[in-house]
């Protein structure tokens, strides 16, 4: 049999798994395996109380009156329970930028996941397949890294699982019973050990996670959770400490003039929007809207604007991909260090949507797939990351930039007077844990490689790189610290006004 058809213990298509965690996905029904950062979450003792009732009243009824499920009913709500938990702090995370969760959340997440459930055809069972094969990859993918496992790590879950240790036992005892596993005597105590069987199993499971855009997810949302706890403003200036200079040169090239209603799309905690003084070329009559998916980000340029008294800016949490505006309602919108961070086509044609006709759509990037390796410094630093990115026969690095050509190719799709330039600004790793901040942590630029290694490994590899930055920065020069990077600046028209108004 099938290595996926054992674990799940159902005579299901790989295709159905995959659909099943990308529907899970879509309806905001997660399992908080990666957002798991340096800030703890704080619950209110009533949220977990509430739960704890619920299971018993509400979930565990309703679990054992459908389709028969794999495993006991114990564990099978063990996982549910994981399940409800990772849907809770990741809409608080998504919603407040903050990791707190108080009994209403809790409810909101317990009435999502079942709203869930009611559209599947296995109804729970959808949530066990959802959870045995995150969690299975979880537990694998760590035994193929370490190359084995003490036994008492493998069950406290420490090293891979922090955010559950209540079926650990259960699921090994699965795992050795269709041979998955092994468990040995090595003098230190009991081993566990990946099995041939079970490198199969794993190159199945990572690649229905793939399919189904779940491993996409996660860097998506560690990105944003630790993102969104980075002191941007003090941070950002120091690893590009010229940054404003091709800033305010992209900003003085979009022609604003005052009166005009301008959206920034990915504003951050407000450098353009606020910092820069894009909302002076509205003047008093004019509007720029700020949006951001970040609550922590907007939180921060809120207060900032109202500290200042300015009254002509607006905060929007939403994202590039669907934007929450009509069509036609600005005059120019533009993206600063933020479209990199997108699917970028399906944000180009969002923003061209809602800008009207003839007016000025407009994004300032960094250069093509920015490799920090330019760096002499960063070069040698960053040498483990590069032996992961060897081993596994992964990129160097995500979402530093777009490939050569695709941003202006983006533009001429949807837009119209198409014109390309580059702008300067110098990247310093002078300051090593500001560089690790933004670089590998809040841009989260090595996602794909931090990803593969297990919970534990990948924190104490962000805190050997720390180490040896400050090592580094103590013996090489200023100059081989930074270099200079050749920024991408687009600019088009939206289609329907025969004479193009704007100068670049």
């Amino acid at each position: 049999m099938d290595a996926l058809m054992q674990l799940v213990q159902a005579d299901l298509p790989e295709a159905h798994l995959v659909r099943v965690i990308r529907e899970a996905l879509e309806a905001g029904v997660v399992l908080d395996t990666w957002m798991n950062s340096e800030q703890e979450e704080q619950v209110a003792p009533a949220a977990l109380d509430w739960l704890t009732g619920a299971e018993a009243t509400r979930i565990a009824p309703a679990v054992a009156a459908g389709p028969p499920l794999v495993g006991r009913l114990d564990d099978v709500l063990a996982a549910l329970h994981e399940i409800i938990w990772g849907t809770a702090l990741y809409e608080v995370q998504r919603t407040t930028g903050h990791r707190v969760l108080d009994q209403a959340d809790v409810e909101r997440a317990v009435e999502r996941v079942e709203a869930f459930v009611a559209r599947q055809p296995l109804a729970w069972g959808a949530l066990r397949i959802l959870y045995l094969v995150i969690s299975a990859h979880e537990d694998l993918n760590a035994l193929a890294y370490y190359g084995s496992m003490r036994q008492d790590d493998f069950l406290m879950g420490t090293l891979h699982r922090p955010w559950s240790d209540r079926v650990f036992s259960g699921q090994l005892t699965h795992y050795r019973r269709l041979g998955f596993v092994d468990v040995q005597y090595r003098g230190q105590g009991e081993t566990v050990l990946l099995t041939p069987a079970g490198h199969a199993l794993l190159a199945q499971l990572r690649h229905i996670l793939e399919a189904s855009g779940e491993l996409a997810w996660r860097a998506e949302a560690q990105r944003r959770t630790i993102f969104g706890e980075l002191d941007f403003d003090t941070v950002y200036p120091r690893v590009v400490p010229d940054a404003a200079v091709p800033t305010v040169d992209f900003l003085q090239r979009l022609g604003i003039r005052p009166g005009m209603r301008v959206l920034e799309v990915g504003c951050g905690t407000g450098r353009a929007t606020l910092d820069l003084g894009l909302f002076r070329q509205v003047g008093d009559r004019g509007r720029v809207v700020a949006l951001d998916p970040s609550r922590a980000f907007l939180d921060r340029l809120e207060a900032k604007r109202r500290a200042a008294g300015i009254r002509t800016i607006e905060v929007v949490q939403g994202t590039a991909e669907h934007l929450p505006f009509a069509d036609d309602t600005f005059d120019v919108c533009l993206a600063v260090a933020s479209l990199h961070f997108t699917q970028v086509d399906q944000a180009v044609q969002e923003m061209a949507r809602v800008t009207k006709p003839g007016g000025l759509v407009a994004a300032l990037c960094p250069p093509p797939q920015t490799d920090f390796r330019q760096i002499p410094m960063v070069a040698l630093w960053f040498r483990p990351l590069a032996d992961l990115a060897e081993k596994w026969a992964l990129p160097f690095g995500e979402r530093t930039g777009f490939p050569p050509g695709v941003l202006d190719a983006t533009f001429r799709r949807h837009l119209v007077s198409v014109s390309y330039t580059t702008l300067a600004s110098t990247v310093s790793a002078a300051d090593p844990e500001a560089f690790l901040a933004f670089v590998l942590k809040g841009g989260a630029f090595y996602q794909n490689l931090l990803s593969r290694i297990p919970y534990a490994d990948r924190w104490q590899l962000i805190r050997r790189l720390e180490h040896t930055g400050r090592e580094l920065v103590q013996h090489t020069t200023a100059a081989e610290q930074t270099t200079v990077l050749r920024n991408e600046a687009v600019f088009g028209q939206v289609p329907g006004v025969a004479e193009t108004r704007w100068s670049k």
